[in-house]
């Protein structure tokens, strides 16, 4: 599949990879051909197109695979409007304008195709016959990269399905980098800065568990488990289990294990049996008694702030709950309600406290506010759950301080 708009997205959660000093430093060089290989979704591409994008360089993009023809980079005739019109493929496009161009799983494609690129490589105008022999001269700015799961010399591990061994006169003309996971506190960091709700402890565990996950999937774990698996963690897939995570937390009041559940979802179930069961029997060494790891952080105990824990969600939930003669206002209200008692009411938690509003037919509420450093028992979000249940309950005409 290829690209003929040039890409320049800057994601503002990327965290920078290590290799990417390697990258960094062949970007201000001569610009001679980039070769960056690595295990399955360690970041190559990712780290390559958020560089050029802060670099404000356009990336011509395609993926490699075993019927991929010179054509589909250089260009091919098209009809248009009833005329025969040359459209240029990101090669030319690249190199034409000084973009970078970038041939993901390189290793896919068959080695005399690859080999079609040595004089491009070498820093040679290119030839396109098909258009009367046109010459496109490379303009200063082009650059080219290749990624790949091996190294060029083919795969020794039987990972990889259809990777090919390359000419060696091809490789030759690369400059190599590798680029393994991030380490693990760069993936910690990143889990806890989009998942600010998942307890820190949950978060590390997660990538303590894919790390052992990789292991596996590398035929490098040292355990009992040592079986060669056929999936592993990528960094996305790592993130999207910590999403599904957090989405379905509220299954644990069924007595289902959320990190479990998303587990599956996330990547077991693309597993076999065996792989899904010995990905299972990690979870519950790693996760010992998750379901109350979720709830302990949130029922709360000696917190110092609702943020940064599942404090808010817990709150709001448990106040939308109450059986009172009065409902939250984003609810319908009863037909009967007890004397003196409010028409409606709304909460919101947020990181300083507890802010609630209550009123009656015809007015905007009175509000009030707890904060959370106001509070005096262990366990503060307990406290101000009891003191707005008791406002609640108290009705409009009792003084009930909050």
């Amino acid at each position: 599949m290829q690209s003929l708009v040039p890409t320049r997205h800057i994601d503002p959660d990327y965290m920078l990879h290590d290799a990417s000093r390697d990258v960094i430093v062949w970007f201000l060089n001569e610009p001679e051909p980039l070769y960056v290989y690595g295990p399955l979704g360690s970041g190559k591409s990712s780290c390559i197109k958020q560089l050029a994008a802060r670099l404000n360089y356009p990336v011509f993009e395609v993926t490699g695979h075993g019927r991929l023809e010179f054509a589909d980079l250089v260009g091919h005739f098209t009809v248009q409007k009833g005329n025969m019109t040359f459209e240029y493929g990101p090669l030319a496009l690249a190199m034409r304008y000084g973009g970078l161009f970038l041939l993901n799983e390189i290793d896919l494609t068959a080695p005399e195709v690859a080999a079609g690129l040595n004089s491009i490589l070498d820093g040679s105008p290119l030839c396109i016959a098909e258009n009367g022999g046109e010459l496109i001269t490379p303009n200063p700015m082009f650059r080219f990269v290749a990624t790949a799961n091996s190294n060029g010399a083919g795969d020794e591990t039987g990972l990889y399905q259809g990777v090919q061994r390359q000419n060696a006169a091809f490789l030759d003309r690369f400059i190599l980098c590798e680029m393994g996971y991030p380490k693990a506190e760069v993936e910690q960091t990143l889990i806890k800065s989009r998942f600010p709700v998942l307890p820190e402890e949950i978060c590390n565990k997660m990538v303590d568990y894919a790390n052992e996950v990789r292991k596996l999937f590398m035929g490098e774990a040292q355990d009992t488990l040592s079986n060669t698996i056929e999936v592993t963690f990528s960094t996305w897939s790592l993130l999207r289990w910590a999403a599904l995570t957090v989405r379905y937390q509220p299954l644990a009041r069924q007595g289902i294990q959320p990190i479990s559940y998303a587990l599956d979802r996330a990547l077991a179930y693309r597993a076999s049996r065996e792989t899904r069961a010995m990905l299972h029997e990690l979870v519950e060494r790693i996760f010992p008694q998750q379901e109350n790891l979720l709830k302990s952080t949130a029922s709360y105990g000696r917190t110092d702030k609702l943020t940064g824990s599942l404090g808010i969600q817990y709150l709001e939930q448990k106040l939308k709950r109450m059986t009172l003669a009065v409902q939250p206002k984003a609810y319908l209200r009863r037909p009967h309600k007890a004397p003196n008692s409010y028409d409606f009411w709304e909460a919101e938690a947020s990181e300083g406290g507890l802010a609630i509003n209550l009123g009656i037919e015809g007015t905007n509420g009175r509000n009030f506010f707890r904060g959370i450093q106001d509070c005096t028992e262990q366990d503060p979000i307990k406290e101000l759950l009891d003191r707005a249940t008791n406002k609640l309950y108290s009705g409009q005409k009792k003084n009930c301080t909050f």
